[in-house]
């Protein structure tokens, strides 16, 4: 690609999803601008599940090794039931060890975000700026800020979220679907001495205790709730009676470190599915277009590959470059989507009988390892 040729982007939206694509762009030569509303990088979220399909996006951009310095290997995931007994084990080392994925990581939110924002050239993401209007014009697109400033480019990228206001200038107000039950997420010491990923199905609830150094713990769970009910959690006594379903130890040594609800974030589980990715000179990405279910931790993967696809046919060129960039990542992100949906269909059972049945299924395909790394092998690559 020419100097003179070199397409300029516009993306709206520092989180994950958009300090990716900056960086995939700024790899390739390619001038990026990111708008971000916050005052500072915002690592909302607490942990996150870095899977090998993440990784290798790293691996390529030449990110993964600053991103592994403070993580902890994703190794293997256990599933127990609410008494803490092994199901399955899903191990993951065979494939890593035939070099058939790369290494997944367990790891802070803000150091994910702290690593990307670090590869990014000098004064390429502009804190505590909120758009006001966006314009997708014929020749060029134009943002104005809150403070007046204007942001001309080549094109436009909405890596805003769930809450997109980028989507909304497109294609107008469209609410995501809720999936009947909510989330929390926390950090806290790992005291419970916790290994490797760990999650917990009881009825109508779940619990996760993933381990992002020796000393932290990103915990997580998830419980049925009706959309127009939120259940009020505002002791930690109340939060713990909440789960008392739960009886491991290790969820008690957890919930035994909480002194007050500060820091326990809450969110309501969505979904959406949008025909059109892209509109003129313009186009969204990761939750913007399509936030997901957290069953199979993909919501940043899915980002991080939405990115360097995107990336990729900027690079390449052309007036088609946003519809290619869509007609390669549609079948991937509804694959990825319908699976953690149905994950968590599955994990969100409450009858006793359809909680039994689903333990009994878990512990019989559990013992097939071979089909089991074949089924992580397809998606996972």
């Amino acid at each position: 690609m020419n100097v003179q040729d070199m397409i300029s982007t516009l993306v709206i939206g520092g989180g994950i999803g958009g300090l990716s694509l900056a960086r995939e762009l700024a790899v390739r030569g390619l001038p990026v601008t990111v708008l971000e509303k916050a005052p500072q990088l915002n690592p909302v979220g607490a942990g996150i599940i870095m899977n090998p399909n993440a990784m290798r996006v790293l691996e390529r951009n030449g990110l993964a090794e600053a991103v592994r310095l403070d993580s902890w290997p994703y190794l293997v995931r256990e599933t127990c039931d609410s008494r803490g007994r092994s199901l399955a084990m899903r191990d993951y080392r065979p494939l890593y060890e035939a070099g058939k994925l790369s290494v997944g990581a367990l790891v802070h939110r803000a150091h994910l975000l702290d690593v990307l924002y670090r590869s990014l050239p000098p004064a390429a993401v502009r804190f505590n700026v909120g758009v006001r209007s966006i314009d997708v014009l014929s020749d060029r697109v134009r943002a104005e800020t809150g403070r007046g400033e204007v942001f001309e480019a080549d094109l436009l990228v909405g890596a805003d979220g769930i809450h997109s206001q980028v989507r909304s200038r497109l294609f107008g107000e469209i609410r995501p679907r809720y999936m009947g039950y909510r989330s929390h997420r926390l950090i806290v010491d790992n005291e419970a001495g916790v290994r490797h990923f760990t999650e917990f199905l009881g009825r109508g609830q779940r619990i996760g205790l993933v381990p992002i150094s020796a000393a932290r713990l990103y915990v997580w769970t998830t419980f049925n709730s009706p959309q127009a009910q939120p259940p009020v959690f505002d002791s930690v006594s109340r939060f713990r009676d909440a789960f008392r379903q739960f009886t491991d130890a290790r969820i008690a040594r957890v919930f035994s470190q909480l002194r007050s609800m500060d820091g326990v974030i809450s969110t309501d589980i969505e979904e959406m599915a949008l025909d059109e990715w892209t509109r003129g000179r313009a186009a969204l990405l990761g939750d913007a277009v399509h936030p997901m279910t957290p069953n199979i931790g993909q919501g940043a993967g899915m980002a991080m590959e939405d990115a360097a696809v995107l990336a990729q046919e900027i690079y390449s060129g052309g007036p088609d470059a946003l519809i290619r960039y869509a007609r390669r990542r549609k079948p991937r992100v509804e694959t990825v989507v319908r699976i953690s949906r149905e994950v968590g269909t599955d994990g969100q059972r409450s009858s006793p009988v359809g909680c039994w049945l689903r333990n009994r299924r878990i512990r019989r395909e559990g013992r097939n390892a071979e089909k089991m790394q074949a089924d992580l092998e397809r998606l996972l690559a």
